[in-house]
């Protein structure tokens, strides 16, 4: 059993964030781009997807989406996130926008304060970039281990010791359901991941509920994001 690969916040092109127009460029379509791609085929539009009716995205929500429904509710609370942290940014001409950007998401995205721990000194935006975008899930990943992310994430290579993290927890999630049942609604992948991942027992029953195991893997993933970009929203909102 595999764990899906994390989509990160964005993936920075060699020319993006030079100007506030190539930021907010590279923010939207990159996201969106990587958001969509978590799923085959061609899924439907965020609107197909509907939204709750006190217009707020959950975790709980997503994951009692049908399979090709979630990803596309995830990638519309993404760009709430992303609209967000820019638009405090574009009130005023005279700022610094990159910088401005780059420590919104600093803040956004820090759930823990592991972040500011590790990232806030970092030589250059692009640095602090790279250090949010793989160090948020990252942190998520220790944490699921019981580990601990100032000792055992190795912030001088975020991006390395993320996908190491994601490795050491497929592993784990692989040896602790070796010979127990997978099928829907009994499937030890989801409910242990659920678990780990601190996404509560409403989570792991309904992705437990999809028919494939690639269906309940994507379903965690895409509960985990929607999870992320709530927090980050709410952290904005009272920032």
């Amino acid at each position: 059993m595999k764990l899906p690969r994390h989509f990160a916040l964005y993936r920075e092109s060699p020319r993006a964030f030079s100007t506030r127009q190539n930021v907010t460029r590279a923010l939207l379509l990159l996201i969106a781009g990587l958001l969509s791609a978590c799923q085959a085929g061609e899924p439907p539009s965020p609107e197909a997807a509907g939204a709750p009716a006190d217009g707020g995205i959950t975790a709980e929500y997503v994951a009692a989406l049908p399979a090709g429904q979630s990803r596309p509710a995830v990638q519309q609370l993404a760009n709430e996130a992303i609209a967000a942290v820019t638009e405090a940014c574009n009130e005023d001409a005279d700022i610094d926008w990159d910088a401005c950007v780059s420590t919104r998401m600093l803040v956004a995205f820090d759930r823990y304060g592991f972040l500011a721990s590790h990232c806030r000194d970092k030589p250059d935006h692009k640095s602090l970039r790279d250090c949010v975008q793989f160090g948020r899930s990252g942190v998520d990943w220790v944490l699921a281990l019981g580990e601990n992310p100032d000792a055992d994430f190795d912030w001088s290579n975020p991006e390395q010791s993320h996908m190491q993290a994601l490795t050491r927890l497929n592993d784990t999630l692989t040896r602790r359901c070796a010979g127990k049942r997978e099928e829907p609604g009994n499937s030890c992948f989801t409910g242990l991941s659920a678990e780990l991942l601190r996404l509560g027992e409403e989570v792991a029953e309904r992705c437990a509920a999809r028919a494939t195991l690639d269906e309940r893997g994507a379903c965690i993933m895409d509960a985990h994001d929607a999870g992320m970009y709530r927090a980050a929203l709410r952290m904005l909102a009272s920032w």
